[in-house]
């Protein structure tokens, strides 16, 4: 009897001590589809934000990219968002909609700030929750930008996917 409460101590304790703590930035429930969505939001750099989202069954990598000029080009619905990870497999994700430049210019500061969200497969999602990513790339009709990933920054990335999968 001795060593089967000491083994269910043991699981408990190791089930508590291994569960990963999820905290959303955002939880809210889609006015259009009325599916909980759930979101987390991950700061790769002071330019460049990841936002990884789970709208009811679908999901979506939503970015917030500033860049320090202004720039002109849309990202056109459609228009690919293309992740390498460490094992060298590639997710892609499609714009969801046109995304507009917002500049800001002053005496100070010429800058650029995107918003666009990307749906990516529920495979793909499979292999960011597996998997950290190494560099995130983001097209703007025939331009793109791109963004390294040090690996502090991937695995929380990595774990907000698993949160909100």
């Amino acid at each position: 009897m001795k060593s089967v409460i000491t083994l269910f101590i043991c699981v408990t304790f190791s089930t508590i001590t291994f569960a990963q703590k999820c905290v959303f930035t955002k939880e809210e429930t889609n006015i259009k589809t009325g599916l909980k969505t759930k979101s987390i939001m991950n700061s790769v750099t002071n330019q460049f934000i990841v936002w990884t989202i789970n709208d009811g069954a679908n999901y979506q990598i939503g970015l917030e990219i500033t860049m320090p000029e202004l720039q002109k080009e849309n990202i056109r619905k459609g228009d690919t968002l293309t992740i390498l990870l460490s094992d060298n497999e590639t997710v892609l994700g499609f714009a969801q909609d046109k995304y507009l430049p917002i500049g800001k210019a002053d005496e100070m500061i010429e800058q650029t700030n995107y918003f666009p969200y990307y749906a990516i497969s529920a495979a793909d999602w499979l292999k960011i929750c597996a998997t950290n990513m190494q560099y995130i790339k983001v097209t703007f009709g025939n331009e793109y930008v791109g963004f390294d990933v040090i690996e502090s920054k991937a695995k929380k990335i990595k774990a907000a996917a698993v949160c909100v999968k």
